[in-house]
């Protein structure tokens, strides 16, 4: 019994001394990286480097705190992280505040997060993913807006049905959903009997319809706010959300083949999703924007400039990157693992999403399915639209 008991305690030891060695190898890799890139400064006539003076061992990382030397700029800093990730192939963080901060992440992304793992959380919040520091939440009512960029079959559509389940469950009485389905809806045409889904349009020329019936609830709820002395939603009682998604917004976009009437018509609904961007976020509104392949015209810029959360899945070039979020770096994602996006808001930070599938979603908003009565109306001659009503 007694060779047993001993057993863990050597066992606790070894890893104990194993990671003691792995971190003191860490620490000698950070030193000969700081030398091959020359980053230090002149002091007193001699070439210093940054001197180690604590180091500080969490859970999910090992935290490296430096004195640099007097003079020592952030763009020298800059390779470090990159060679230290490639060295090491580990996740690295470098911040330079005073201190020079290294921290060495102990975990990997998962390749895979389950929508059901996601933790609980209160307040007008949604998963964005998971990485090497855990599970990251969006804020709607901080930032509004969002933009989705990425490559067909790399995740924008189950972001967006990851983002309607987590806020129906958690808001089953306020939230809405009005939703553009420029797949010809193909992806949520299946729920449209969801209680808190309003409309789902299918075509350009349902979307112009459920775009037009948007911008006078847009009148409407500026006059409610004016009347009430409200500035913004999140300031007031106004207790309800009304998410737009736009699901492959480049059918939006008019070419110059196009005969004029449909031109005018889609010119309309990308000022009206503008309109939306730029006041709607006070009122209540939410604007979800997706596409697959961006560019200046599929993105306009009122809207983008509005979206101050950008998430890009994998893209085909660095142009279609920087359109999203501003720089290069999408079309480095892997292209073997569906789900990695890059998350852009004042910092960047890569995660894997969220995955839900159909059979799950319906699942678990089966609960909400209502009878709706759908009545046909004209749109023009050759077109139609679905207005919904509840019974």
């Amino acid at each position: 019994m007694l060779e047993l008991a001993i057993i863990p305690v050597l066992t606790g030891a070894a890893a104990l001394y194993l990671g003691m060695k792995n971190n003191d190898k860490d620490e000698k890799t950070i030193q000969k990286v700081f030398k091959n890139l020359k980053v230090g400064a002149y002091e007193k006539n001699e070439f210093s480097y940054p001197k180690l003076i604590a180091t500080e061992k969490k859970h999910d990382r090992t935290r490296y705190v430096y004195r640099v030397p007097l003079g020592l700029t952030k763009k020298t800093l800059e390779p470090v992280k990159e060679v230290l990730e490639a060295t090491l192939d580990r996740y690295v963080e470098v911040t330079f505040k005073k201190w020079l901060y290294i921290e060495i992440f102990h975990n990997e992304i998962p390749k895979k997060v389950a929508y059901s793992s996601a933790p609980h959380e209160k307040g007008w919040v949604v998963p964005l993913g998971c990485n090497e520091r855990g599970w990251h939440f969006h804020d709607f009512d901080k930032t509004p807006h969002c933009v989705i960029g990425g490559t067909t079959r790399f995740g924008k559509t189950v972001m967006l049905k990851n983002i309607m389940t987590y806020l129906i469950e958690h808001h089953p009485d306020d939230v809405e959903f009005v939703i553009l389905d420029m797949k010809g809806g193909l992806e949520f045409e299946k729920y449209r009997n969801i209680k808190q889904v309003i409309n789902v349009a299918s075509s350009p020329a349902e979307a112009f319809q459920c775009l037009d019936s948007i911008k006078t609830l847009l009148e409407q709820k500026m006059t409610e706010f004016k009347r009430n002395g409200w500035a913004n939603v999140v300031n007031s009682p106004y207790p309800k959300r009304t998410f737009l998604f736009v699901d492959e917004a480049a059918q939006l976009v008019p070419e110059r083949f196009m005969p004029k009437e449909t031109r005018d018509m889609l010119s309309y609904c990308q000022s009206v999703l503008s309109e939306i961007a730029r006041i709607g976020g006070a009122l209540g509104f939410r604007l979800v924007f997706c596409t697959q392949y961006p560019t200046a015209d599929a993105l306009p810029r009122q809207i983008k400039q509005n979206a101050d959360l950008k998430i890009s899945f994998r893209l085909p070039t660095s142009y279609a990157s920087s359109v999203v979020i501003d720089e290069h770096g999408a079309e480095e994602l892997p292209s073997d693992i569906r789900g990695r996006a890059i998350i852009k808001t004042h910092e960047k930070m890569i995660v894997q999403t969220p995955l839900i599938d159909d059979d799950e979603m319906m699942k678990r908003l089966e609960v909400y399915r209502v009878e709706k009565v759908v009545e046909r109306r004209e749109v023009d001659r050759k077109t139609t639209e679905d207005t919904v009503h509840f019974e």
